[in-house]
């Protein structure tokens, strides 16, 4: 007999939001009883949205599934490099395995899935990227069918004001489109009842972007959070299907505040591995900083130059022992892989003091003002070292998991390889393994 989950990605969402909302009515309604990581989830590194929502997909590394960032590698804007095509993962993901068994699958507003063809009721995380946009026409790029197509324009109501000009400022504004992503969400569970459906939202991690980790803000994200836990159950109440469905509320990462934004490559343009126009443009370089907001990338443009590698990583350790460049540590990519696993085609990883955040900008200022409008640089972010700060969630519910069992840590590597095992499937890649004490 085929089960039924659904997962609901709260971006940035911790421990301590749980503890807000608990005396919440529908929290208090659907989640009583709930299992629980009361401790939270350890994430991957670097913990980013992109990579993560790819391992809670796989159960494995950003070293093996393939996304480390949420961006290409690129020297110049970041705005058009963003991976929204699932064509970057390397391995199965759950989609695929639920489909080959016969399911039903759904994914609204969930990273990296542009064009999988394994999601029935597709809307990735998308926003007109490309000048001349429509809303039908973007997400037919991104791989939604014609009904789904449907679904998306019938709630455009709930957008943005605006959002027809396109790209993610005009597009991706909170908390107005966690409302259209909801709606759509409740439309595709009771017109079609979608027997596998994972849906994202990201109000909790620009209000912490925009304010700090704990403002006030919180507040209504969190009063949003327990409607839209609301709304989604009377849908599937309406469909028929609350009580064969299994909940899942998880999140992605945490945030830290930040003090200030320090931009790396403008110290390797200082010592020579980049040549940069006075506007910022680079011209030429031998190694170049990638951020992740509290952790960067270091790419050689020849990796095999062993002589290149040792001068860049002298210069690094020179930054990182001024002690005022933000450098915490300096991983080398077989410490990343060992460590973490994660490994790419970069040759060094960055890690931040704790306060600190990187920029790409190769020209001065070397410290740079906060920008909400890029989440690498607003008054909190992440990227860092998986064990700091304040970790996500894991809490479950339904016919498949056991009543009230709390559990002190886990790991989201362990996530996808829990859903597998819930539906019957396999997930024979995954670096985690199944909660087992969670399920009945």
């Amino acid at each position: 007999m085929k089960k039924r989950i659904l997962v609901f990605s709260v971006d940035s969402m911790v421990c301590e939001d749980v503890d807000a909302i608990r005396e919440m009515s529908n929290f208090r309604k659907y989640f009583a009883n709930c299992c629980e990581v009361v401790g939270g989830m350890r994430t991957i590194y670097p913990s980013v949205t992109y990579p993560i929502h790819v391992t809670l997909m796989t159960g494995c590394y950003a070293g093996k599934h393939g996304v480390t960032s949420n961006f290409k590698f690129t020297t110049t804007n970041k705005d058009g490099h963003w991976l929204w095509f699932s064509d970057a993962i390397r391995v199965k993901n759950i989609f695929t395995a639920a489909k080959e068994k016969g399911y039903s699958t759904a994914a609204i507003s969930w990273p990296v899935t542009a064009g999988l063809r394994d999601v029935d009721w597709l809307m990735p995380e998308y926003w007109m990227p490309k000048p001349g946009d429509t809303l039908r026409s973007s997400f037919a790029d991104a791989g939604s069918s014609k009904a789904m197509l449907d679904i998306i324009e019938r709630n455009a109501k709930y957008l943005p004001e605006g959002y027809e000009k396109g790209g993610k400022k005009n597009f991706m504004k909170w908390p107005q489109v966690d409302e259209f992503i909801i709606h759509v969400t409740c439309d595709v569970i009771r017109e079609y009842a979608p027997e596998v459906t994972f849906v994202h939202t990201g109000t909790f991690d620009h209000f912490r972007h925009s304010y700090g980790v704990f403002s006030k803000r919180l507040d209504e994200a969190r009063a949003n959070l327990d409607r839209y836990i609301g709304e989604l159950m009377h849908a599937l109440e309406d469909a028929g299907m609350a009580g064969q469905t299994n909940i899942v509320l998880t999140s992605d990462h945490g945030q830290r505040d930040i003090c200030r934004v320090v931009n790396l490559n403008v110290l390797l343009a200082d010592n020579g591995f980049i040549d940069a126009e006075p506007d910022g443009t680079v011209k030429d370089w031998r190694a170049y900083c990638l951020s992740n907001a509290m952790s960067s990338s270091v790419f050689l443009s020849d990796p095999s130059d062993e002589s290149l590698k040792k001068a860049v990583y002298e210069c690094l350790k020179k930054l990182q022992d001024e002690g005022v460049y933000g450098i915490g540590r300096i991983y080398t990519a077989e410490e990343a892989w060992e460590e973490e696993r994660l490994k790419g085609d970069f040759s060094f990883v960055i890690e931040s003091d704790g306060y600190t955040s990187f920029g790409d900008r190769a020209v001065r200022p070397l410290v740079q003002n906060f920008d909400v409008s890029d989440y690498r640089f607003g008054r909190a972010t992440h990227g860092y070292m998986p064990d700091y700060g304040p970790q996500p969630v894991f809490l479950a519910k339904g016919p498949d998991f056991k009543k009230n069992v709390k559990l002190e840590r886990g790991r989201i590597i362990d996530e996808a390889p829990t859903f597998a095992k819930l539906l019957g499937v396999e997930l024979p890649e995954a670096d985690g393994t199944a909660m087992d004490a969670l399920l009945k």
